[in-house]
């Protein structure tokens, strides 16, 4: 008997997600049923306005919601990337200003950098009395 069977493995077993549902995830189980629980009362509210409404209003309760069940960038959820992305554009900006202190006062003499307390020569006036005499 030859029991040659050729399996694949993933070189990365993080990236193998266990089905539970319908073939989706318990994180996108979760995701719809928050997604449906948001949008269907606000379905039924504007239903009776009229349906290009409700269906609008569905679409747009819901729409965050999914994207964050679904989207994922470089392995990381949607809504992690999102708070990452707010914190590092908004809430931590890459602004980064040079002090000087004790232990860097002498590099930043070398660079000329001293924030106005670096000397400046100033300009003689010409003055016309030396001439005339």
């Amino acid at each position: 008997m030859n029991n040659n069977f050729v399996v694949s493995i993933p070189k990365e077993l993080k990236s193998i997600k266990s089905k539970l549902f319908f073939g989706l995830t318990k994180r996108q189980l979760i995701g719809f049923s928050i997604a449906i629980a948001l949008s269907l009362p606000v379905f039924f509210l504007l239903k009776n306005i009229s349906l290009d409404a409700a269906m609008y209003g569905l679409f747009f309760t819901a729409l965050p919601v999914i994207f964050a069940t679904i989207y994922t960038k470089d392995g990381i959820p949607g809504e992690t990337w999102v708070k990452l992305y707010l914190e590092y554009t908004y809430l931590n900006p890459q602004n980064r200003y040079f002090k000087v202190s004790k232990r860097n006062k002498k590099l930043a003499e070398e660079r000329n950098v001293l924030n106005g307390k670096n000397k400046v020569r100033k300009a003689k006036p010409i003055s016309n009395t030396s001439e005339a005499s």
